[in-house]
């Protein structure tokens, strides 16, 4: 068997699981969009960082989700206003 990474964090050797996974996300990093579907461990200016088990599990605890912004609604109710301008003016104009 082939000598374990360290764990970027506490420096104890990884898991055979989470070194594959390493082995496997540093190996498509050619291929960005097959990289984004099996990305299973974080990543520092896009290249991923190997991490224990208990590390990546306080990683993952420690990361807060990222509010969306409500632009999407903004703009749907900004876009149905100007269809809604359009059509007026359309229908004044031909009384």
């Amino acid at each position: 068997m082939t000598k374990l990474f360290p764990c970027r964090c506490c420096k104890g050797p990884l898991e055979p699981a989470q070194q594959l996974r390493f082995l496997v996300e540093t190996d498509t990093l050619d291929e960005p969009a097959y990289l984004e579907r099996i990305r299973v461990l974080p990543s520092v200016n896009g290249r991923p960082v190997p991490l224990c088990r208990e590390c990546h599990a306080r990683f993952e605890a420690a990361r807060r989700p990222v509010a969306k912004p409500k632009l999407p609604g903004l703009l749907g109710t900004i876009g149905a206003l100007s269809v809604g301008l359009l059509l007026t003016n359309l229908l004044t104009t031909r009384s």
